[in-house]
């Protein structure tokens, strides 16, 4: 069985060769990594869907910085993660003083909305939500890594330590498609691992969740519901979700 280090890595290489040639032939990484060409385009479907290139006909085409809208500027079903975040700022407690954000767009909407709170000490991945805070009081720390165009972030390789001597009192995590899953997911490997290290790290986790992600499925769970004290989703989810969820953490319907 493939290691999941070894697609993340392999995935890494191909980034790379892009953003220097800025198009490849399925062949010529068929060839280079010695796997099938199935392997190779399941790839590329991951690398598309990340936003980091577009497949053509035998090849991938790098997507270059000006094609790309921020994910700050990217924000679909706005109103469901409008009502989400609001909720989510109203869980803060004032003495929960050490906060670590997740990434993706609903975590950078709750990031806007975090700067009108009294100061914090705040550890984040996400350059879309160090953007919307760089103007705020807080303090603001950033994790590191490779970075992804696509999500405005940046990737901590796996069973890398981010700030071994902090504890969080509070993490808030996205989280990409649920469908037939038991708990929240990423559509990267590398993610998955940063995600469980900062759950070990909370000491409040709250997962944020708007409808459209349980309408699709993603590569890999972060978790179960029974290691996440709260989720907050729009209402309008099914009953069998409502319940899978609710035997294990409190959730919240806004």
């Amino acid at each position: 069985m493939v290691k999941a280090a070894e697609i993340a890595q392999r995935r890494k290489e191909i980034t790379e060769w892009l953003y220097q040639q800025e198009v490849v032939k399925v062949w010529e990484l068929v060839n280079h990594f010695h796997v099938s060409d199935e392997t190779i385009r399941k790839d590329l479907a991951y690398l598309e869907q990340e936003g980091i290139l577009r497949k053509e006909h035998g090849k991938a085409v790098l997507i270059k910085e000006k094609e790309l809208a921020p994910v700050s500027l990217r924000i679909v079903h706005s109103a469901e993660k409008e009502r989400i975040t609001t909720k989510a700022l109203e869980l803060i407690d004032k003495k929960e003083l050490v906060i670590g954000l997740d990434q993706g767009s609903t975590i950078a909407l709750l990031a806007k909305k975090i700067g009108v709170l009294d100061s914090r000490q705040l550890f984040t991945g996400s350059l879309a939500a160090i953007f919307h805070l760089a103007a705020s009081h807080h303090s603001i720390h950033c994790f590191g890594g490779q970075y992804s165009a696509g999500d405005m972030a940046f990737r901590n390789d796996t069973g890398r330590e981010m700030y071994p001597d902090v504890q969080f009192d509070l993490c808030f995590f996205g989280s990409s498609g649920v469908k037939n899953r038991k708990g929240f997911c990423t559509s990267s490997l590398i993610d998955a691992e940063a995600k469980r290290l900062m759950l070990r790290k909370s000491t409040k986790k709250i997962v944020l969740l708007d409808n459209s992600k349980f309408e699709i499925t993603s590569l890999v769970q972060v978790a179960p519901w029974s290691e996440v004290d709260i989720v907050i989703a729009n209402k309008g989810i099914s009953r069998d979700y409502e319940r899978m969820i609710s035997a294990y953490a409190q959730l919240i319907l806004v």
